[in-house]
């Protein structure tokens, strides 16, 4: 009776650790994206407008290169992350400095529970992505 009721409360145990771990280990990325986008100068709401698992391919295509290329005007590289798989957090910009006519969304991508890139973006046709430390246009 005593090992069954030992074997139980140790189920429970790894079960309340397990959910306490997943709620406050996404917040914790969370909170890191949060402060690595705010070290750019971006603002955005507290929580992710969503997020998604992501691998950053082993080899680069003609996209990701591109992709690569923003990533470095703002001073990170994505290259040492290649066939690594991390998460890309999508937040709200709520300082964005111009009307751009639609909502402006920040990603960052964390490897490892670190920020390695990021890029601020619009989602229409006609919209746009930068890196996280461009020059903003003064119009749009």
């Amino acid at each position: 009776m005593k090992r069954r009721f030992s074997i139980i409360l140790f189920l429970v145990i790894c079960a309340v650790t397990g959910i306490i771990f997943s709620v406050y280990g996404e917040n914790s990325e969370e909170e890191k994206c949060r402060e690595f986008l705010l070290s750019y100068g971006w603002e955005v709401g507290e929580k992710s407008d969503s997020h998604a698992d992501v691998t950053i391919p082993a080899v680069f295509d003609k996209v990701y290169e591109n992709y690569n290329e923003i990533q470095k005007s703002s001073g990170l590289d994505l290259l040492p992350y290649c066939g690594k798989n991390g998460t890309r957090y999508t937040f709200i910009v709520t300082n964005y400095p111009i009307d751009v006519g639609e909502t402006v969304y920040a990603n960052v991508i964390i490897i490892n529970g670190e920020p390695v890139g990021g890029d601020i973006m619009t989602v229409s046709l006609s919209g746009f992505m930068h890196g996280l430390g461009e020059n903003i246009p003064t119009s749009y």
